[in-house]
């Protein structure tokens, strides 16, 4: 191509060539003389600047220049004319990009045929600007050296710019993981917030994409424990059954035990001290290094919560167990309570439902419950199981498993156990005041115990004794309306009674044995 021809290059065209080579860097002429962008133009024809070639776009006024301005933020050079459409449009301009546009990554430099107009001291003292230049003194070769200082200078900037913003990123999407605590949450999380990592750059609702969370569970054999896109309803399956490629990415992945990027996939490997997970994501942008950086930053904070997780759940299984022994213990000492403590507390999580309580509080309720009456372990048995009316003293010894069970199940270091505690120490508080052991009242009671009170006196009514037959239901209902604020939290009764048949279905679905 001559020169000529460079030089007259249609600029349709010229976007043609500089896009099938890379982004190109975008420059922007601002000059009121047509000439002054041909010669631009011609003195850094051919540039390139780290395998990328550059994009001229030209504005012939102050005005002009913003506009464009607006539609191209990511622009990585200017150069500016001072004297245009005004004496001072070049330094109006400067501000504009700096203070409204907000624009600090873009490098700007003065250009002026008349310096006396603008003295470059006060200039460069006042302005946010990048170098100043007469005009007359940029030959070709000076040029050519301005332009690779100052996209040096913009690679550089933007680059720590990402990396910040990356960063920032991983610390935001590593707190929403660290949030998780239960395994399906955190997964689920987990791929939510690569996803978001992927995209820094990017709007996602601009890529199709497709997902899968897998556990390994040997070197064959996986398990999806999440998917999105063509994998949300997969089910078990083996490694074989996977295409090839997939295949062949996941089994470097477990083999290498480390993170894998290709062109359009990748797969993240994270090992916990007993289970390892991969999280495969197709159909991604191309990753540049430092996505790559971030992403093994982001792995390391995956593996720590997963491994969170693992220690979270463990501890929730053993204390699970404990309280299921100490729930079991508490019905051998009582012949009469059959399954009256599981009932309870499905009872009372259903209560807890109807109101709205999180997740997390309904599963430790679930947990809690059966414990309410724990402290009858430390009762005598001849009062315990006696049949007949209790004396007064025998009425009073029973009262006090109330605090006793709070005592011994107060002191465990687990919260469920101490809620289990609380439970037990108020559940026999009467809205009005007028229960024990303390006498609170109204919302002093904490409202687990309010809920397992409905729970333990619906439930114990409707169940048959040795002394007694089970009560008629009319005789129930009848029973809570006229106990609603006075020894029940009114709002659980109008909860207990407009879903009636509901808590019936649960009684009737967990039968005592013959």
């Amino acid at each position: 191509m001559s020169e000529d021809e460079l030089l007259f290059m249609d600029e349709t065209e010229e976007e043609a060539e500089v896009e099938q080579k890379g982004v190109p860097w975008k420059i922007l002429i601002v000059d009121d003389e047509a000439e002054v962008h041909d010669v631009t133009r011609f003195a850094l024809s051919g540039f390139e600047f780290d395998d990328k070639p550059l994009l001229f776009l030209d504005a012939y006024s102050g005005q002009e220049a913003r506009t464009i301005l607006a539609d191209n933020p990511d622009i990585a050079v200017i150069l500016l004319d001072v004297v245009m459409e005004s004496e001072d449009s070049g330094l109006k301009a400067v501000k504009y990009i700096r203070e409204e546009l907000g624009y600090n990554n873009v490098r700007i430099i003065l250009r002026t045929g008349q310096p006396g107009h603008a003295p470059e001291k006060s200039v460069v003292r006042d302005y946010d600007i990048n170098d100043y230049k007469a005009k007359t003194e940029l030959t070709a070769q000076k040029l050519y050296t301005l332009m690779l200082s100052s996209l040096r200078s913009y690679r550089d900037i933007v680059s720590l710019e990402k990396n910040k913003r990356g960063l920032e990123k991983v610390i935001q999407c590593s707190r929403g993981i660290f949030e998780k605590h239960a395994m399906d949450q955190f997964v689920e999380g987990a791929i939510e917030q690569l996803v978001s990592l992927l995209f820094l750059e990017h709007q996602p609702e601009l890529y199709s994409y497709d997902g899968l969370a897998v556990e390994v569970k040997d070197t064959s054999q996986l398990k999806p424990l999440y998917g999105y896109g063509k994998y949300s309803h997969q089910s078990e399956f083996c490694l074989s059954e996977l295409c090839t490629d997939v295949k062949a990415i996941f089994k470097e992945a477990i083999h290498d035990k480390k993170n894998i990027f290709r062109e359009n996939d990748l797969v993240i490997y994270c090992e916990g001290k007993k289970r390892a997970i991969l999280m495969y994501v197709d159909g991604h942008h191309a990753l540049s290094a430092l996505d790559k950086e971030l992403l093994d930053v982001f792995t390391k904070n995956v593996i720590s919560a997963y491994e969170n997780i693992e220690l979270h759940e463990k501890n929730k299984q053993q204390t699970d167990d404990l309280v299921a022994y100490l729930a079991e213990l508490t019905e051998c000492r009582d012949q009469f309570v059959g399954r009256h403590t599981k009932r309870v507390a499905e009872l009372s999580v259903k209560l807890g439902e109807l109101l709205n309580l999180p997740a997390s509080e309904l599963a430790a309720l679930r947990t809690a419950a059966p414990l309410h009456d724990f402290g009858n372990i430390m009762v005598p048995e001849e009062i315990l199981h006696k049949e007949g009316k209790l004396t007064p003293d025998e009425m009073a010894t029973v009262k006090t498993h109330s605090l006793r069970g709070a005592e011994l199940l107060g002191q465990a270091d687990q919260n469920v156990l101490k809620l289990a505690g609380t439970i037990a120490a108020d559940h026999h508080e009467k809205w009005d005041g007028s229960g024990y052991p303390k006498g609170k009242q109204g919302e002093e009671i904490h409202i687990m115990g309010r809920i397992v009170a409905i729970a333990d006196v619906f439930d114990l009514l409707a169940c048959k004794r040795s002394y007694r037959e089970p009560w008629p239901m009319e005789d129930i209902v009848a029973y809570f309306i006229e106990q609603k604020g006075k020894h029940f939290d009114p709002n659980l009764v109008d909860l207990l009674l407009e879903h009636l048949d509901t808590f019936n279905r649960i009684r009737e679905g967990m039968p005592d044995p013959e």
